[in-house]
C-alpha cells in the first residue's frame, strides 16, 4: 500500500475546486454548471472506473482474508498430521460434560482421570509420574528393532568409564535377591556391632548392647557415618550472606513418620500405631522378645512424638533471616545446654569432621549457623525425661528403619503393611523399579550419561535457552507493572533476572570418562553385595557433605542427574536448572506447536524465574547472598499481595478429604504458588509476544481450540492427576506444593487472560471477581 499523504484545505488557492479523498485517491471536480456534454460523458466513464476499481479492491480484500485464513488454518501436512498423532495421548482432555468456565481442571483432567487407574503399588498417579516411568524404562532398557538392549543390565564393554560399570554394578546387587538373603544378616551384624548394639533386641548374633558404654555422642556420630542425621542434621553448604564461601549449618533433623504433624495426632491414631507395629515388627524379625519389643517400641514413639513437639514448624521457618545464626562452636555447649546426658558438642562437630573420609580440623571459634536455636534449647531436656536404654533404642531403630528396605523379602514385606495404611498401597513395586530408582538417585550423572546418550537431542537445549530468554522478556514487563514496587527496587530485581544462571539437560563434565570417574571414586561397590554397597554409598554422601568446607565456591558447577523430571530454582547460586529428564512430552517436543510448549515447559520455566522474587527467594540477591535490598514499604507491600494468595489456597479443599476438614496449608504452599501464577503469566505474554513476531500457527488436525485455549490445556494437563485419600492426606499435611487440581485451578482463578480465551463471565468459579497476583 502507498504512504498516505496528508492534504490541506486552502480555498484561496483552489476556488471553487473541491478535494475528494478515497484512499489514497486524489480527485477534483469543476462546479456543475460549468461542465461542456464531453465533460460529462468524461465524468460518467470516470465514475465507472472508480467503481470498479472498488470492486476490485473489494475482490482482492476477500481473497487476502482467505489466503490468510488458509494461513492460520487447519495444518493438514504429513508433520503436523503426525505430530497431532503423536501428541494426542498428552491431549485426552475432551470432557464437554463440563464447562470450563465451571472447573478447568475437570474440563482438561476429567476424561484423562477417568481412564487412568492407580495401580496397586502406588499412592497416586500423575503426569510427571508417568513421565518418570519412561524415564526408569529407558535407563533400564532400549527398545531398537525388537530387541532389548539394557542400559544397567547389559555386559560392561572394556572402554566404559569405571563410573559407569559401578551404576551397572549396583543394579545387578541390588535385582540379586539370593545373595541379599545370604549376606544380608551378616553386613547387619557388623552394623550392629560397630553402633554398639540395640537394646530392643538383646542379643543379635553376639552383639549386645550395654547401658554402662551408651555414649551418645559416639552413637550420633556412628549414625552420621551412615547419613543417618538423628536428632541433629550438620552439613557444609554456601554461606546465605557470603555465597563466595562455605559455613558448617546445624538444624533440626528430619522424622521416621513424613512429617511432624504426623505425630501431633491421637496417640492412639491408626498411622501412629503402624508406625509402632512396625518397628515391633522388625526388631522381631530380629530376634527381640516379642513382649519386651513392643514395651520399647511405645516408647521410643512417645519419645518421637516429643521431639516433634519441640520442633519448629515449617510454616515458622520461612523467613531466611530468622534462619541464620551464626555463632562460633565453643558458644554451642553455653547457648545449647545437654541437660547432663552424655553429649559433648565440641567432641560431636570436631569428630563429625575429622573422621577418615573428611579429615579436616576444626578449630573451637569455627563459624557455625544454628538454623533452629529454640529446637536446640528444648531438645536436650526433652530427652532428659526418658532413660538412656530408650534414647539408644529409637536412634537405632531409626537407622533400621532406613535399612529395612536393603534387607530381604521379609522385610520389605513389613515395610509394604505399613505402606498400605499410610500411603494406601497394597502391592510393593516392581523390583526393578526400586533398583533402577536407586541407582539413578546415588550414580545419577553415570546413568545421566547413558540416558543422554540415548534419549536426549541437543535442539531441546537449544529450544529451551530460546524460551528462557522469552520468558526473562515477559518478567521485566511484569515488574514494570508490579505497582507494590518502587522504581529503585525494580531496577535491582531487573538486575537480578538478568543474572540468572541457566543449566540446561545436563553438565558436559559427564561426558569426560576422568572428571566421571573421579566424582565416584570413593565409592566401592561389589556386584554381590547389595547391602554393602548401600552402606558404602550413604557413607560417601555423609563425607561429600562436609568434604567441600574449605573449597572455594564454583557456582559453574551442577550435580543434578540429567535422568530427573523436574525443574529447580537456586537461591544461593540465582541458577534456574531443567534436566534432560523434564524436556520431553508434556512439557516439551520440537515437533508440537509452540503454544502447547509455552504452555508445558514454558511455565515451568517462568515458575522457577519466580522463585527468585517469592517469599523466600526474593531474600537473596543477584549474587545468591542473603541481604534486604527491598525496603520496608515495599516488603510491606508484598506482603499484602502475598495474603490474599494465601488466603485463596488456604480455602482450597480436596474432593476426596471434605469429611477430613483438611484443607490445602496456604502458607506452606505460598512459594510455589507464587511461581505457579508469575509462571503462567509470563509464559503467556511470551507466547503471544513470539505470536505477534511470527504469525499464527497452523490448527493441528483433530483439535477444535485455538492456540491461546491450548496454551491453557497445555499448562492444566501436566497436573492431571489421581490420589488415593492417604496420599492426599499426606500431601495436605506435608507438601510445599499445592496438589495438582489446585494449582490449575487457583492459578487460572487469577487469570485473566484465560478468562478471555475461553470467555468465562465475571463472577463465575474460574474467573471470580477477587483476583490476587504478586508478579
Amino acid at each position: 500500500m502507498s504512504e498516505k499523504k496528508s492534504y490541506e484545505y486552502d480555498n484561496a488557492k483552489n476556488g471553487d475546486t473541491k478535494i475528494v479523498h478515497s484512499g489514497d485517491v486524489e480527485i477534483q471536480f469543476q462546479d456543475k454548471s460549468k461542465r461542456t456534454a464531453l465533460e460529462k460523458i468524461l465524468i460518467a466513464v470516470v465514475l465507472m472506473c472508480v467503481v470498479v476499481i472498488i470492486v476490485l479492491a473489494i475482490v482482492a480484500a476477500i481473497r487476502k482474508n482467505d489466503k490468510e485464513s488458509e494461513t492460520i488454518g487447519v495444518c493438514t501436512s504429513t508433520e503436523c498430521t503426525v505430530a497431532a498423532r503423536k501428541h494426542s495421548t498428552y491431549l485426552v482432555f475432551d470432557n464437554e460434560s463440563v464447562d470450563p468456565c465451571d472447573n478447568f481442571y475437570d474440563f482438561t483432567c476429567g476424561t484423562w482421570i477417568k481412564k487412568t487407574i492407580i495401580s496397586e503399588d502406588r499412592s497416586s498417579i500423575d503426569m510427571f509420574g508417568v513421565v518418570r516411568d519412561e524415564v526408569e524404562i529407558t535407563i533400564k532398557c532400549k527398545m531398537t528393532r525388537g530387541y532389548s538392549f539394557y542400559l544397567l543390565e547389559e555386559d560392561s564393554p572394556d572402554n566404559e568409564p569405571e563410573a559407569v560399570t559401578k551404576a551397572k554394578d549396583l543394579y545387578k546387587s541390588c535385582m540379586n535377591l539370593d545373595l541379599i538373603e545370604q549376606h544380608g544378616a551378616a553386613v547387619l551384624k557388623d552394623l550392629m556391632a560397630e553402633l554398639g548394639g540395640w537394646p530392643m533386641i538383646g542379643s543379635f548374633d553376639g552383639v549386645e548392647w550395654s547401658p554402662d558404654n551408651f555414649n551418645l555422642t559416639n552413637l550420633l556420630l556412628g549414625l552420621l557415618k551412615y547419613n543417618n542425621r538423628i536428632l541433629m542434621d550438620m552439613y557444609a553448604y554456601t554461606d546465605s550472606k557470603n555465597s563466595s564461601t562455605r559455613i558448617l549449618f546445624i538444624d533440626q533433623a528430619d522424622f521416621g513418620m513424613p512429617g511432624r504433624k504426623y505425630y501431633l495426632k491421637e496417640r492412639n491414631d491408626t498411622m501412629v500405631m503402624a508406625y509402632e507395629t512396625l518397628g515391633r515388627s522388625i526388631a522381631i524379625e530380629l530376634g527381640a522378645d516379642p513382649d519386651i519389643a513392643a514395651f520399647d517400641m511405645e516408647r521410643v514413639v512417645d519419645l518421637e512424638i516429643d521431639i516433634a513437639k519441640i520442633t519448629v514448624p515449617e510454616e515458622d521457618r520461612r523467613d531466611n533471616e530468622a534462619l541464620y545464626n551464626k555463632m562460633p562452636l565453643h558458644d554451642l555447649p553455653k547457648n545449647f545446654t545437654t541437660a547432663n546426658l552424655p553429649f559433648d558438642w565440641i567432641d560431636y562437630v570436631q569428630g563429625a569432621l575429622g573422621s577418615e573420609m573428611v579429615q579436616i580440623d576444626i578449630p573451637i571459634d569455627e563459624p557455625i549457623i544454628v538454623r533452629a536455636p529454640l529446637y536446640f534449647e528444648r531438645l536436650f531436656s526433652t530427652l532428659s525425661k526418658y532413660d538412656n536404654r530408650t534414647i539408644a533404642n529409637f536412634m537405632i531403630w531409626r537407622i533400621m528403619q532406613n535399612r529395612a528396605n536393603n534387607l530381604s523379602q521379609r522385610f520389605k514385606d513389613l515395610i509394604q503393611n505399613y505402606n498400605q495404611i499410610l500411603y494406601g498401597t497394597s502391592t510393593p513395586r516392581a523390583r526393578w523399579r526400586d533398583c533402577t530408582s536407586y541407582v539413578n538417585t546415588n550414580f545419577g550423572l553415570a546413568t545421566g550419561r547413558l540416558f543422554v546418550k540415548e534419549s536426549f537431542h541437543e535442539s531441546a537445549k537449544n529450544d529451551t535457552l530460546q524460551l528462557i530468554g522469552n520468558l526473562l522478556e515477559s518478567f521485566h514487563e511484569l515488574l514494570e507493572h508490579a505497582d507494590w514496587m518502587d522504581d529503585a527496587t525494580r531496577i535491582v530485581a531487573r538486575e537480578k533476572a538478568d543474572f540468572i544462571q541457566k543449566k540446561i539437560g545436563y553438565q558436559d563434565d559427564i561426558m569426560d570418562d576422568e572428571i566421571l570417574n573421579e566424582i565416584y571414586q570413593n565409592i566401592t561397590i561389589n556386584a554381590d553385595t547389595y547391602l554393602a554397597n548401600v552402606l558404602n554409598v550413604i557413607s560417601s554422601i555423609s563425607a561429600d557433605s562436609f568434604l567441600f568446607l574449605r573449597e572455594p565456591v564454583n557456582k559453574n558447577v551442577w550435580s543434578t542427574a540429567p535422568a530427573t523430571v523436574n525443574a529447580y530454582y537456586n537461591s544461593v547460586y540465582n541458577r534456574i536448572m531443567f534436566p534432560a529428564g523434564i524436556l520431553q512430552p508434556p512439557f516439551y517436543s520440537k515437533d508440537r506447536p509452540k503454544s502447547l510448549n509455552y504452555g508445558g515447559i514454558g511455565v515451568v520455566i517462568g515458575h522457577e524465574i519466580t522463585h527468585g522474587f517469592d517469599d523466600r527467594g526474593r531474600q537473596y540477591d543477584k549474587d545468591g547472598n542473603l541481604v534486604q535490598w527491598w525496603s520496608d514499604e515495599v516488603i510491606t507491600r508484598f506482603d499484602k499481595q502475598t495474603q490474599c494468595l494465601v488466603n485463596q489456597y488456604s480455602n482450597f479443599t480436596l474432593p476426596e478429604l471434605v469429611d477430613e476438614g483438611l484443607n490445602v496449608n496456604g502458607i506452606n504452599t505460598l512459594g510455589e504458588n507464587i511461581a505457579d501464577n508469575g509462571g503462567l503469566k509470563q509464559s503467556f505474554r511470551a507466547y503471544k509476544r513470539w505470536v505477534a513476531e511470527n504469525g499464527e500457527e497452523k490448527q493441528l488436525p483433530g483439535l477444535k481450540y485455538n492456540h491461546d485455549q491450548l496454551f491453557f490445556i497445555g499448562f492444566a494437563q501436566v497436573w492431571c492427576g489421581s490420589m488415593r485419600r492417604e496420599s492426599a492426606i499426606n500431601r495436605i499435611l506435608t507438601g510445599v506444593h499445592s496438589p495438582g487440581r489446585f494449582r490449575v485451578i487457583g492459578t487460572l482463578q487469577n487469570s485473566k487472560d484465560f478468562s478471555e480465551a475461553f470467555s468465562c463471565k465475571q463472577g463465575s468459579y474460574m474467573n471470580p471477581y477477587k483476583k490476587c497476583y504478586v508478579w
